[in-house]
């Protein structure tokens, strides 16, 4: 469920769970829809987030942070455009550095901001999610590309598992002299895999072929991408983060490299273990009032925080090396 962050309540216990109130439905967050976060099937350092907007807010220079239930940042995206459009269309949220991923069901919380990180608009809670896809078999698309003379053939593929030299597919794309792209799909479980083409295709140079989760959104990975300069093949590893069902593993201790949160009577403290810069501060309330916002080339900062009811803060700190570090603390 997504809501407009003025209308939230929240429930206060030890883990500080986010808790909505139901969506009204001139919301511009209840005229949004995002699917739960999950690994791209190439890349194991993002998540992905397809995400429809039916609203007429565009959430200007928008980016989606993920967070567990600790305030732990375990990914984010970088502002790359100027709003969300209708879609539907998928956000890449880069994994945080120094953290790895829990390997089974987590609660974790989907956080939209607006106006580079100045605005928090909305959340999404996402309990028991899980990184990985639901289905052993996940559908693929494989791509082959002319970039020459258009010629018509069949070209004949087939994806072998690496560890034993298995196939787990094949098919056969029909080229033709009017179109230089065409398509095939099949459905592979997380694994390591070589696509290749019959060495009888007429395929040389000029072709480059790919596979992808779904082309209309990424050409995904392609011997253009390797630059091997053998078209006829293609090494890659589908969800790797989740092959045999291993994950990437768990929460790494955090308190030996993010920043340190701490409320003291009204001073919130916040100190890096490491000595680096803190960066960007910036301080909000659950309702999306920000209280404060600063920034500190010091590797640790003080915030007078008087006059406060109690409640649950959100403190985001975005250091000067990309880190971006999101905790909740409870004032009193």
């Amino acid at each position: 469920m997504c809501t407009l962050l003025p209308s939230l309540r929240r429930s206060l216990g030890a883990i500080a769970l986010l808790a909505t109130l139901p969506t009204l439905a001139q919301s511009p967050c209840g005229l949004i829809t995002v699917t739960p976060p999950r690994y791209d099937a190439l890349d194991p350092d993002l998540l992905v987030v397809m995400v429809e907007n039916q609203s007429s807010e565009l959430f200007s220079y928008p980016s989606f942070v993920l967070v567990n239930d600790q305030g732990d940042t375990l990914a984010s995206e970088q502002v790359s455009t100027f709003g969300i459009g209708g879609g539907p269309e998928p956000r890449y949220m880069q994994v945080t550095p120094g953290v790895t991923l829990p390997t089974g069901p987590f609660d974790a919380t989907l956080l939209l901001f607006s106006g580079f990180g100045d605005t928090l608009f909305c959340t999404w809670d996402f309990p028991g999610l899980t990184l990985c896809p639901p289905d052993s078999c996940v559908q693929a698309e494989i791509h082959l590309t002319n970039t020459g003379v258009l010629t018509p053939f069949s070209a004949y593929w087939w994806v072998a598992d690496v560890s034993d030299g298995t196939w787990v597919a094949q098919g056969i794309i029909d080229m033709d002299d009017v179109t230089a792209t065409h398509f095939d799909t099949l459905c592979l479980p997380p694994g390591e895999y070589v696509l290749e083409f019959s060495p009888f295709s007429p395929i040389d140079s000029n072709y480059i072929s790919g596979i992808t989760w779904n082309s209309q959104f990424t050409m995904g990975t392609s011997t253009q991408l390797q630059q091997d300069g053998t078209p006829l093949d293609l090494a890659f590893t589908w969800y790797e983060a989740c092959v045999d069902g291993s994950g990437t593993n768990s929460i790494e201790e955090q308190d030996a490299v993010q920043p340190m949160v701490v409320m003291d009577r009204n001073n919130l403290r916040i100190e890096d273990p490491l000595g680096r810069p803190l960066g960007d501060i910036s301080v909000w309330s659950l309702d999306g009032r920000l209280i404060d916002r600063r920034s500190s080339s010091a590797d640790r900062a003080e915030l007078p925080l008087n006059d406060l009811p109690p409640g649950i803060l959100l403190v985001r700190v975005a250091a000067p090396d990309g880190r971006i570090f999101t905790q909740r603390v409870l004032t009193l």
